[in-house]
């Protein structure tokens, strides 16, 4: 006889996992009160609805998760907790808090000698100097992060390393890097079957293609990455097409169409209240 043990989490878990992230937050709403009141409940809805783009609830729930594991004195549900609470506040434009939190989940990390976290931290630690125009530190964490995410085996964190190095190269005006970072993202993302990695691939290749003058095909791409973005509920991802696609139109003399993208975009920026995202799409408006 096997004795089966009920892992209400189960679900959730595959789904957080899997990147399906309106089935896991789906799965995690319908348990029951008890189950709801354990860290690992609060820590999965905290990373499904980060994805979702609902960044203050998430940083609650993993704020509520991290004290709960300390008390506990789980120092990997402490670490994983304190990584995202530390994303949430990024996105919420507290760049202090972030930073500070990042820092203790490296700490943590190395103390237990945990590479893949060590790697996501790289990573996170590599956006915040990005987001403060910190180049060069945002290339060395991102590279740093890469050849950890290599190391481990985790494709998705390999394909969204070059998302990353696309972006700061996109911002360095060397397109063609950008473009060959986006194909190499998209590759990996099409192997592994991610299609949040693929909207955001698309995007920021549509993006190199349509700065070194061809309109058309970047158009084309960035549509193809919005298309995707709204099929998964990926706000983030959906606000950065839109903002490329007014862009693209700006840079065409369709400023009537420039606006409606911009306009849309704005929309769902602060509805998120992402102030990273509406500052970029104000920038690219004024």
């Amino acid at each position: 006889m096997t004795l089966v043990l009920d892992d209400p989490l189960r679900a959730a878990r595959r789904a957080v996992t899997g990147g399906r992230f309106r089935e896991a937050w789906d799965a995690l709403r319908h348990q029951p009160d008890a189950v709801r009141r354990t860290p690992e409940w609060l820590l999965l809805g905290a990373m499904a609805r980060w994805r979702l783009g609902e960044f203050g609830p998430s940083r609650g729930a993993a704020l509520e998760a991290r004290d709960a594991y300390r008390k506990m004195g789980d120092v990997d549900g402490e670490m994983r907790a304190e990584n995202v609470a530390a994303a949430g506040a990024f996105a919420l434009g507290d760049v202090a808090e972030a930073e500070d939190g990042f820092e203790r989940a490296l700490r943590l990390a190395e103390q237990l000698g945990d590479e893949l976290m060590l790697a996501r931290c790289a990573n996170n630690r590599g956006n915040v100097a990005f987001y403060l125009a910190k180049n060069s530190a945002a290339l060395g964490f991102y590279r740093l992060a890469q050849a950890l995410f290599e190391r481990v085996g985790l494709r998705q964190g390999v394909a969204e390393t070059w998302i990353n190095i696309g972006l700061v190269w996109r911002d360095l005006e060397r397109l063609r890097d950008s473009d060959e970072a986006a194909e190499r993202a998209l590759e990996i993302a099409e192997h592994i079957d991610r299609p949040r990695l693929i909207a955001q691939s698309l995007a920021m290749r549509g993006e190199a293609l349509a700065l070194s003058g061809d309109l058309p095909l970047g158009r084309a791409q960035v549509a193809l990455a919005l298309s995707v973005a709204r099929q998964q509920e990926d706000r983030l991802a959906q606000v950065e097409a839109l903002r490329i696609l007014a862009s693209i139109e700006r840079l065409a003399g369709a400023l009537e169409a420039a606006e409606r993208w911009a306009a849309e975009a704005m929309a769902i920026a602060s509805q998120m209240d992402h102030p990273w995202a509406v500052a970029e799409v104000e920038r690219d408006r004024a």
